[in-house]
């Protein structure tokens, strides 16, 4: 056992269920954001593809912000005051939604609600990362989000069919509400005394390099992801049927994270997480070209659970490279920050090109990001 190994203590049983359900109540919003473009696109009718597109960029853009800017200094932080104070941002930003008259205060309520949810998800990660089964932990975390895969896209079409925009954001700020029962199960000392924070953060390259990768990749995903409802719709698929078959895309995603978790830890991460991109790349490029229901409801499952089961892999690399949990704990918002930029750059090629225009950006930007990527597994492999 190296070192470091050495330092890092076990996550107790109630820190995993607290942490998980802590971020998964605060995420559910961007965790449905296909479903939360279609709500405000009914509200606001003469609103542009671009436009509707922009509210789910800023609201993950400001996600990017708060997680980048916590996870520089997480490890000297007293993480459940950042969870207690970002819990707040969240709920204030999801109560604010219900009642906005218009599309620019949408924008300024998801401002909050990202401020909110990118703090709780960069201090979730770091300290995950900080345990020595914390690979494991990540893949129960996104086996989670599958869980919520399926509920969430059950709900919300029958919800927004009878209460449009305001009810898909009553039911976000409800779910908000149980921050505080995750947050009371947790317990965390303030983290400024264990031999891991004493530790100098990471000085290497290949991690940040790796990051801008990610970023591209989210890019591909978010982008094709957040307008794949609008496209089953252009083939006449209701809402309701969309939502039945992002459940599907749930259901694979609470077994698909355990499976990476347990082949992370024996077979690396570089080979899984390559063969992943590859097949985000080929159903990312079918979607916007698809003329048949059959094939959409085929490949839009597989598409949405991919950066679920690669995460796993890649938090578990990131944390053999910098195991204080800083490099993790910058994932979400190199994620975010190309997730941010997906839907309103699609939103604006779809606009201009038609859906077709998305994949070719989607090709383009996983081609340029896999490479990045792969320098840093390949690092973390051979330690």
């Amino acid at each position: 056992m190296s070192s470091v190994e050495s330092l890092q203590k076990r996550i107790p049983l109630n820190n995993q269920i607290g942490l998980i359900g802590l971020l998964l109540c605060a995420f559910s919003s961007p965790l449905i954001m296909p479903l939360n473009i279609i709500a405000i696109s009914e509200k606001f009718i003469s609103a542009t593809n671009g436009q509707v597109g922009l509210i789910a960029t800023i609201e993950t853009l400001f996600i990017s912000i708060s997680s980048i800017t916590l996870s520089r200094f997480v490890s000297k932080l007293n993480r459940k005051k950042i969870f207690f104070v970002a819990a707040l941002f969240v709920m204030t930003g999801n109560f604010l939604t219900i009642f906005s008259p218009e599309l620019n205060f949408v924008i300024f309520s998801r401002m909050i609600a990202g401020l909110g949810s990118g703090a709780i998800v960069a201090t979730v990660v770091a300290t995950i990362a900080r345990g020595s089964n914390g690979q494991m932990t990540f893949a129960l975390l996104n086996s989670g989000v599958g869980v919520m895969g399926i509920i969430l896209p059950f709900l919300l079409p029958i919800i927004i069919a009878s209460n449009g925009m305001e009810g898909a954001y009553s039911l976000h700020f409800l779910i908000s509400l149980f921050t505080f029962l995750f947050l009371y199960i947790i317990t965390l000392d303030d983290g400024k005394n264990d031999e891991i924070s004493s530790m100098q953060s990471y000085k290497g390259i290949t991690g940040w390099i790796a990051m801008v990768g990610t970023s591209l990749v989210f890019l591909a995903h978010a982008g094709i992801f957040s307008f794949s409802a609008k496209i089953g719709a252009s083939l006449g698929i209701s809402v309701t049927q969309i939502g039945y078959i992002f459940m599907s895309g749930g259901v694979l995603t609470i077994f698909g994270p355990l499976i990476a978790g347990f082949i992370g830890q024996r077979f690396g991460s570089l080979v899984p997480c390559l063969l992943l991109i590859a097949v985000l790349l080929v159903t990312g490029v079918i979607i916007p070209n698809v003329t048949s229901p059959i094939i959409f409801y085929m490949t839009v499952p597989i598409c949405g659970m991919i950066p679920m089961i690669m995460t796993p892999f890649y938090l578990g690399a990131m944390a053999k490279l910098d195991p204080t949990g800083g490099l993790a704990a910058a994932h979400p918002a190199f994620s975010t920050m190309g997730g941010a930029a997906g839907p309103v750059v699609m939103g604006y090629v779809s606009d201009w090109q038609g859906f077709t225009g998305i994949g070719w950006v989607v090709l383009v930007t996983i081609l340029l990001g896999a490479p990045l990527i792969s320098i840093a597994l390949l690092e973390a492999d051979k330690k």
